[in-house]
């Protein structure tokens, strides 16, 4: 009998999880990636699915993502701001490449298409302390600006 609440008591924790969506704090389980192309790729999917507080989870410096040092509503808004800059119909990772001088760097080219209009963005990527992969910087002059 005590086996099978113990069973059952597992089942039921396993349900919470997974209707939870494995989620927790603020980042919303989102982890660093493990390699730079995947991470833009990924942060790329959360601007398409309009998911600001989980953008800010692959957003960051070497020290971590900002979501775990800004406040919620701050970081919403930068991703935000961020996302409606990169509205695509289309993207497509063109080319990685490593930064002189910053051996925890590398970056990325996203050609994105905007309607009618194609454009070469650069992203930055950095490796955190633990080994995982952030965007760290995105050129969004290089969409903005006038051609």
């Amino acid at each position: 009998m005590r086996s099978w609440r113990i069973r059952s008591l597992a089942f039921v924790l396993l349900a919470a999880v997974a209707a939870c969506g494995g989620r927790t704090g603020s980042t919303g389980g989102v982890r660093p990636a493990g390699a730079p192309a995947q991470v833009v790729e990924q942060f790329m999917r959360l601007v398409a699915a309009k998911d600001y507080a989980r953008m800010g989870a692959v957003f960051g410096t070497r020290e971590g993502p900002i979501a775990s040092r800004d406040p919620q509503q701050q970081v919403e808004r930068r991703m935000y701001a961020i996302a409606e800059i990169l509205k695509n119909t289309r993207f497509v990772i063109r080319g990685e490449q490593a930064i002189p001088g910053r051996s925890d760097a590398e970056q990325i080219t996203v050609q994105l298409t905007q309607e009618t209009r194609t454009v070469d963005v650069p992203f930055v990527v950095v490796r955190t302390a633990e080994g995982g992969w952030l965007v760290e910087q995105v050129d969004l002059e290089a969409v903005t600006k006038r051609q």
